[in-house]
């Protein structure tokens, strides 16, 4: 069972975060497409926000968008993470969500280019 992760592919925060989730899956479920490609023109609507995260949850499809996209991605990691992971129920998680983004580029600088070349397998156009 393979999740599906839309993220913006030129936003730092977005990069690092990525690579944090790679780093940590070790049961290899999640997946990754960039918000501009052709997956996401395929499986979200045209009128999703090209600057946020979406996780469609395996087998369902289920969409989770913005923080509560994050936390149920950690949910999912399971293990230790799971235990902060809960929070993708309050209400409030797409507020504190959105603050950080609003300062993301402040904080985090774009990936070198080919970092992800060692996992090219897990993502999608």
């Amino acid at each position: 069972m393979k999740h599906l992760i839309f993220f913006d592919a030129t936003c730092g925060l977005c990069q690092n975060a990525v690579m944090w989730i790679l780093h940590h899956d070790k049961k290899k479920q999640f997946l990754f497409a960039p918000l501009s490609g052709k997956t996401a023109k395929k499986q979200l609507h045209a009128s999703f926000d090209k600057s946020t995260v979406v996780l469609m949850e395996s087998p369902q499809g289920k969409k989770w968008l913005r923080g509560k996209a994050a936390f149920r991605t950690l949910w999912l990691l399971g293990g230790k993470w799971k235990w902060i992971g809960w929070l993708y129920v309050m209400p409030f998680i797409d507020l504190l969500y959105r603050l950080i983004a609003s300062y993301r580029s402040l904080f985090f600088k774009q990936l070198p280019p080919g970092v992800f070349a060692p996992y090219k397998e897990r993502f999608l156009s």
